[in-house]
């Protein structure tokens, strides 16, 4: 009885082993392209989020795409629970002509709409997120071809030729944008580094980052009302108005410019800069609720190595040039580059804002 007892936990187990990785995109069933529009297919809808990651001033095509009869999970403040068989796509991509965008807009913002038309952009890369059998999520990206017909499996990495326009002078800088290897996916996504692969999970789909207004081919709504109508959003308020708002911190009308750093800070560092995170050792925590040297204000830096510099602080009140944050924000090589991953270029206007924030603190350091 104990051998058969054992069998049949192997067999279960194995009936929950991790499903085999699509070597193509197409397999997964929740994007379509004739090599002149990319759109989502299947149970899905087009998303942003009021609070973005920086990368390399890449456009984003973000999609969830849910298992039929799915029920979803609500959480007031973390990701929402998505069920096992729930596939998340972000495509990123540039405009072919750098000097005429189109309807969209650099920095990461989607102005709107459910297709890529592939006449005036160049897809690079899809990033997928699915969440297996075994309850854990994989991450995987796929790389797209010349013909933009096919993307295929790329689980080492890759440096693809881009151009970028500024808006502002007109200078258009060619770059090398950098495709994370399957290790870099995980660093980012494992919200709970201390268990490896099964910490990982979404960044982006909170209710309070989904929780604006988008442009559908059907017109404008609400996007936590338009995933209500491909899911039963279990403990989902019935008050619209309960629902936190992140802060859209490229927006200048949005808050204060504390309020605007802490969530810029939020989206594009705090996923490693958190207590289970990647970069828990360094002990600058960059989360909602840190205050004072948690926050890095006064704080010395351990771990940054040569990334380190010649400065003392993370944060120096009223000194965003003395304060190590900003000067890893500002560097493009070298072991000074945060975040590490997905950033070849400097976010100007992210360093703008968090100089700004710098700037307006009040007090000092010990020794400035």
């Amino acid at each position: 009885m104990r051998l058969i007892h054992l069998c049949l936990l192997v067999l279960a187990a194995a009936c929950r082993a991790a499903s085999p990785i699509p070597e193509q995109l197409d397999d997964y069933g929740v994007l379509k392209t004739d090599g002149k529009t990319l759109s989502s297919v299947g149970n899905s809808m087009v998303y942003q989020l009021a609070s973005p990651l920086f990368t390399d001033y890449a456009l984003k095509f973000r999609t969830i795409t849910l298992p039929a009869g799915a029920h979803v999970g609500y959480r007031s403040d973390d990701v929402l629970d998505l069920p096992v068989g729930t596939i998340i796509s972000k495509t990123f991509f540039y405009a072919k002509d750098p000097a005429n965008p189109g309807g969209w807009l650099k920095g990461n913002k989607l102005a709107g709409g459910e297709t890529i038309d592939l006449g005036k952009y160049r897809l690079v890369e899809t990033r997928i997120l699915r969440r297996d059998i075994d309850g854990n999520w994989q991450a995987n990206t796929y790389i797209w071809n010349e013909s933009q017909t096919r993307a295929s499996l790329r689980r080492i990495g890759l440096e693809v030729p881009a151009r970028l326009r500024d808006a502002d002078t007109g200078h258009v800088d060619e770059f090398h944008y950098g495709v994370p290897n399957a290790r870099q996916c995980q660093t980012c996504h494992a919200v709970n580094a201390t268990i490896g692969q099964a910490g990982i999970q979404p960044i982006g789909p909170k209710a309070r980052y989904l929780n604006i207004d988008y442009s559908y081919s059907a017109g404008r709504m609400n996007q936590l009302a338009k995933l209500a109508t491909l899911a039963t959003i279990d403990g989902l308020p019935a008050d619209p108005q309960a629902i936190r708002k992140t802060i859209a911190y490229a927006d200048p009308q949005a808050g204060t410019i504390e309020a605007r750093a802490r969530a810029y800070l939020e989206a594009n560092c705090m996923h490693c800069h958190q207590s289970l995170g990647d970069a828990r050792q360094s002990g600058l925590f960059l989360t909602p609720i840190a205050q004072g040297s948690t926050l890095g204000i006064c704080k010395q830096h351990v771990a940054a190595g040569a990334g380190g510099g010649d400065l003392t602080y993370d944060i120096v009140p009223g000194k965003p040039d003395q304060s190590l944050l900003v000067l890893r924000m500002q560097a493009t090589s070298g072991q000074a580059v945060m975040p590490r991953v997905g950033r070849s270029l400097v976010d100007a206007e992210g360093v703008a804002l968090i100089k700004e924030w710098i700037s307006a603190m009040k007090g000092s350091c010990a020794v400035d």
